[in-house]
């Protein structure tokens, strides 16, 4: 018997984390469900640093916008060229703020939600 192996994209439901135990399915979280979570906390307190992360995310948003519709090698070389770059800045970003927030806001709820997956 075969079995599959392949990229699961889906929310951060527990439930899914007997899938990728293995190590055969990987998770690709869903980017709406990490930018739901700063609109959330910029809609009720109107955070910049909320607001930051939306606009950090809106780059990546952007990007898949220009290249929907494209063959999926010219998706993956654009993610690879324009994209890890974005991220990489991201990752950078997120960390060095969640240092400077205390571990119980809603922001830093939001980027340990962002960082873990």
């Amino acid at each position: 018997m075969r079995r599959f192996a392949g990229i699961l994209q889906a929310d951060g439901y527990s439930g899914f984390a007997g899938l990728y135990a293995d190590g055969r399915v990987q998770e690709a979280a869903c980017w709406a469900h990490a930018r739901r979570k700063y609109y959330e906390v910029y809609a009720t307190e109107r955070s910049p640093t909320a607001l930051e992360a939306l606009q950090r995310i809106g780059q990546l948003y952007a990007i898949e916008l220009q290249i929907r519709g494209q063959p999926a090698s010219v998706r993956a070389q654009a993610r690879g060229v324009r994209a890890a770059p974005v991220l990489e800045a991201l990752r950078t970003w997120l960390t060095a703020t969640h240092a400077q927030l205390s571990v119980k806001s809603p922001l830093a709820y939001a980027i340990q939600y962002t960082l873990g997956r």
